[in-house]
């Protein structure tokens, strides 16, 4: 079942808007926002509700302030760090991050089966033990999962890769929860193995081997049964 978005706060709104009109080059670097009062007036909101909007660009680098002044679009408009943005309803939803995921983990997968080393192994195995040894504690197990995925990026060799897998385990960490809980309750209904533990050594061994169309395809196996556990269609 897909979890209720929360509603995004106005602040939150209006500082996405802010960020698509830099985006979309109405504010380039160096330009001068307008004026509080008039910002607020733009978005019918009290001037405390644009200030923290602003606080909000300014905390992502993408905004700079100036005593007296105002504020003004940073030398790197584009920011420095990333964030997923806001929408109306407070997305975004389940299944958009486990789209996300299936783009960012598959890319990982691939690359971890010809650039990892004998330490990235280890350190994928270690945690994949860790899953199997925790299942019964469905926090510890939903930390050691973070950990695999984590373990995998890392094996990827690219440092934008890792962070972004980390957001996202971060945005999902209740739903790994969730998912350990509802599979160890089928397992004991049906006396089955769990499926992800098949499904996590199969993408282990394909990192092993060195196979990164092996990898890529267990990797997308891997989500898409995920996804399936949660009660999630991915096309």
């Amino acid at each position: 079942m897909d979890t209720l978005p929360r509603p995004a706060s106005l602040a939150s709104r209006i500082a996405q808007s802010l960020r698509e009109d830099i985006a979309t080059g109405r504010f380039t670097a160096g330009a001068r926002l307008p004026a509080e009062s008039a910002l607020a007036g733009t978005f019918g909101v009290s001037r405390p509700i644009v200030r923290e909007a602003i606080a909000l660009l300014k905390a992502d680098g993408i905004l700079v302030t100036r005593k007296g002044a105002g504020a003004y679009v940073s030398d790197t408009p584009g920011g420095q760090a990333w964030r997923v943005a806001s929408t109306p309803d407070g997305g975004p939803t389940l299944a958009q991050l486990f789209e996300l995921r299936m783009v960012v983990e598959t890319a990982c997968a691939e690359m971890a089966a010809t650039r990892r080393t004998d330490t990235d192994l280890q350190r994928i195995r270690e945690a994949l033990a860790a899953m199997q040894e925790q299942a019964g504690d469905f926090a510890a197990a939903a930390a050691a999962d973070i950990a695999f995925h984590h373990a995998i990026a890392q094996a990827a060799h690219n440092p934008c890769f890792t962070g972004l897998t980390d957001f996202v385990s971060q945005q999902m960490l209740a739903a790994r929860q969730r998912a350990w809980e509802n599979t160890a309750r089928l397992r004991v209904e049906s006396g089955a193995a769990r499926a992800a533990d098949t499904e996590h050594a199969a993408l282990v061994e394909a990192i092993a081997s060195g196979n990164p169309a092996a990898a890529r395809q267990a990797a997308h196996h891997h989500l898409s049964a995920a996804a399936g556990r949660l009660g999630l269609r991915l096309a």
